[in-house]
């Protein structure tokens, strides 16, 4: 089988035109990766692409499409495919996202037509032709993309056939208005056969729909809906924040509703069970299509539950809001819930007992699972909604950890937000700038901090949310299309909301109510030395495995003891919860309370006073081994013959061999597999590349990437070294020309990355832990191995190789050259 051309070294994949460690490297990656597929080098592509994804979280839609199409052309089909699908869930708009959709749509790739949201949502215009061409062919006789803005109707119409005419009807609260669209010579969009016209005509700012009509058919060739927006300014510059705490006001909970009847009933009992003295729910049916969800609305409007307000045409979030915000009276609170969210007993007093705290509140913003700045247990990030049992649990820990306590946020989050009547009286409601909805919340907030109030996280509330099931089949689009609205607005806030994450004023209140909660019980407690790799690879295999476990680091800094614990699932509880340094009771409570079922002990044993307060838990303790200082460390728990535990482990073969050796102790492998054999698919050509494997930075191990760089520069100038993760200083390493680094790699990645990269073999540097992990992907992908063997054995059974652990870095690099271009010795029959 041919392999596809690589580039002679210096080339795209490393060097100084990758601008690594300068701020320019994320887009000169894209770049990079953008010439490799246009010089038919999809391999390459996809090395630049992939580590464009893997530097920001999410990656940027972009760089999931250049790794997607990179994919396609590597034959990585159901690969692309999921790369792109979720690009466009991302972002619709980016063109590269738009334009890899509609050729690979096309192609036969296994996703949806993109062409109607292509077409709404993108600005090339080769693109929108593209999409249009497709339409037309597919039989749609017309499209239009209209904006209402200011009392101006802006955008262009297009139709299939050779009409010189249709005629654009609009109607709205002041009735129908009809308008002519003549077909525009100079209009760019329409595909072959197909005319258009661009449009720019007064309109009723009260339109909420359109239709197009020919003259010689009775029904209309396109219709849809209309959002009115104005660039007015809303806020008052009269009014700010004041000096005093005002008198406090009666409170509207006012929750818009249009879609989800489940999360919707939920949430309408939980505001209606909320309601005190001076507290009223105000419902707004934005023109819901659901039939059963309209007869909920009226029963609870019939039994005085809720007061209920009709649009007869859908609104949007902000413009629902706002319709209920024009029909109050004035001066009150308002609570602007999302109809998916539940508010627990109590909530909205203790709401404004958190607002009238300080005369410079405006905004207040709850915990919640799914509240982005405020949320828990993942700070700025979404988990599953709690049963209802749970978040009432969570609520009530919260409510007597912090009471009316308030920390400042950047802004707050309109899900369930506390607007204090004087900051509403300043700011007037919510923009129509951002049509339907998405970043409404973050412009008002804003806006209220403008004018001197303060926007608050109220840890002693926690509110549930479902999140994201509003406007599902559009979420992408339109949090694409606002979130560029946001930052023209608000240039700065990226920069201030990457620093209130950096600073997390929020985590000693999330660690408190991790205290509290305590975890789940009888779960595996994996204790460890802060970045210990075995004990990394061994909490994927638990999870891999769905095992429950909670992890345990330990360090030693400034003469004391630091314990951090840690859900084993990235989005369980807890994640941010910080152990009293040498507090032996604190210690001791938690872990009673936790009572895990059984203790691995990773690695070197902690402290004696950590040793002590685990072993008197009671649990059975199992110890993990891995390397060569596994004797030393056993040899700490006592020894061969005194050691308290109940089972002994190893995470791979040679670290087994030296138990055996050294003290005659039989251990078990967690995962039992052998190292690879070779075979006519996984077998090294000469020209295929190294991997080497980077579990940890380490400079022992950047040491022997720079000897092993120029041993390969000398031998093999066309060769490339791929390092699979992190570096220290990866600005160095991709200057020396040969070397690429791919970013962090998940566990779960690894083996996946080795295959798309094609690499011939990978490699453990001397010096750094790894060997389960190797072991392990070996085993996944069928590459032979090189590393240096805990037991000390020179000799390995082929294909693999064993490295000299007493030689100079010099020396190792050339064996494993000899090894990686001499034709690696297939495994015995």
């Amino acid at each position: 089988m041919s392999q596809e051309p690589r580039l002679p070294v210096p080339n795209e994949l490393s060097g100084s035109d990758l601008m690594a460690g300068t701020q320019a490297h994320e887009e000169a990656l894209v770049l990079a990766a953008t010439r490799a597929l246009g010089s038919g080098r999809p391999r390459d592509a996809f090395a630049l692409a992939d580590r464009r994804c893997r530097l920001g979280v999410p990656p940027p839609a972009s760089a999931l499409a250049l790794r997607a199409l990179a994919l396609w052309f590597l034959n990585a089909r159901e690969d692309a495919a999921a790369d792109l699908a979720r690009a466009f869930a991302a972002d619709p708009a980016d063109p590269l996202v738009a334009l890899a959709m509609l050729q690979l749509s096309k192609a036969g790739a296994d996703l949806p037509d993109p062409s109607a949201l292509v077409a709404q949502t993108a600005m090339p215009h080769e693109l929108l032709r593209l999409a249009l061409g497709r339409l037309f062919a597919g039989g749609v006789p017309a499209v239009a993309r209209l904006d209402l803005l200011d009392g101006r109707l802006l955008g262009w119409i297009a139709w299939n056939g050779e009409a010189e005419q249709l005629d654009l009807h609009l109607e709205g609260e002041d009735g129908e208005a009809r308008s002519p669209i003549r077909a525009d010579a100079a209009f760019t969009l329409a595909p072959r056969g197909a005319r258009g016209a661009f449009v720019d005509l007064p309109a009723s700012p009260t339109a909420r729909c359109f239709a197009l009509h020919s003259s010689d058919l009775p029904e209309p060739l396109a219709s849809g809906q209309l959002w009115p927006r104005t660039s007015v300014a809303l806020s008052d510059p009269a009014r700010r924040a004041p000096h005093l705490i005002p008198a406090r006001r009666p409170v509207v909970v006012l929750i818009p509703v249009y879609e989800d009847f489940e999360a919707t009933q939920e949430g309408l009992r939980a505001a209606v069970a909320a309601k005190g003295p001076g507290v009223r729910v105000l419902v707004v049916n934005d023109a819901s299509p659901n039939r059963k969800l309209g007869l909920l609305l009226d029963a609870l409007a019939g039994r005085g539950l809720v007061e209920l307000l009709r649009n007869p045409h859908n609104l949007g979030f902000a413009g629902a809001v706002n319709r209920g915000l024009a029909s109050l009276a004035g001066g009150e609170d308002v609570v602007i819930l999302n109809s998916d969210a539940a508010l627990p007993p109590g909530a909205v007093e203790r709401l404004a007992d958190v607002a009238y705290g300080e005369a410079g509140i405006g905004t207040v913003t709850p915990l919640s699972n799914a509240g982005e700045f405020a949320s828990f247990p993942v700070r700025s990030d979404r988990t599953a909604m709690p049963s209802s049992e749970d978040a009432r649990r969570l609520d009530a820990l919260a409510a007597s950890l912090h009471g009316a306590r308030a920390i400042d946020l950047p802004t707050g989050t309109g899900f369930c937000l506390f607007l204090r009547h004087d900051a509403l009286a300043a700011v007037r409601g919510f923009s129509s700038l951002f049509g339907r909805g998405y970043f409404e919340d973050l412009d008002l907030s804003l806006r209220v901090r403008a004018t001197g109030f303060r926007n608050v996280a109220a840890p002693g509330i926690f509110v549930a949310h479902h999140g994201g099931r509003s406007f599902s089949t559009e979420r992408g689009a339109l949090l694409a299309r606002n979130r560029r609205l946001a930052d023209r607005r608000f240039p700065a806030h990226r920069p201030e909301a990457r620093a209130f994450a950096a600073a997390d004023p929020l985590r000693a209140a999330r660690a408190g109510l991790e205290v509290a909660l305590g975890g789940s019980t009888r779960a595996r407690l994996v204790v460890f030395a802060r970045g210990d790799v075995a004990a990394r690879e061994h909490l994927f295999r638990l999870r891999r495995d769905g095992d429950e476990a909670l992890a345990l680091s330990w360090h030693r800094a400034e003469g004391r003891t630091l314990l951090s614990l840690r859900a084993g699932e990235p989005h369980a509880a807890p994640q941010s919860l910080d152990l009293p340094p040498d507090n032996e009771q604190a210690w001791h409570d938690l872990f009673t309370r936790l009572a895990p079922g059984v203790v691995d002990m990773v690695g070197p044993p902690p402290p004696a006073h950590v040793r002590k307060v685990l072993t008197d838990l009671g649990a059975p303790i199992d110890a993990l081994f891995e390397g060569p200082d596994a004797v030393a460390a056993l040899e700490a728990w006592g020894g061969a013959s005194a050691h308290p535990l109940r089972g002994l482990h190893v995470a791979d073969e040679g670290t087994g061999a030296l138990l055996l050796r050294d003290l005659g102790l039989e251990a078990e492998r967690l995962d039992r597999i052998a190292f690879a054999e070779s075979s006519s698919e996984n077998a090294a050509a000469p020209a295929s590349p190294l991997g080497l494997l980077m579990p940890a930075p380490s400079p022992r191990a950047e040491a022997f990437v720079h000897a092993l760089s120029a041993a390969l520069r000398a031998r093999a100038p066309g060769q490339m070294l791929f390092v699979l993760g992190r570096a220290l200083d990866e600005f160095a390493l991709f200057s020396l020309g040969n070397v690429f680094v791919t970013g962090p790699v998940e566990p779960v990645d690894l083996g996946w990355l080795a295959r798309r990269l094609a690499l011939g073999a990978l490699a453990l540097p001397p010096g750094l832990g790894g060997w389960g992990q190797l072991a392990r992907l070996g085993a996944e992908t069928g590459l032979p191995l090189a590393l240096v063997d805990p037991a000390g054995r020179h000799a390995a059974a082929p294909p693999n190789l064993y490295l000299d652990p007493s030689a100079r870095d010099r020396d190792n690099a050339h064996a494993l050259l000899d090894w990686l271009l001499g034709g690696i010795p297939p495994a015995p029959a």
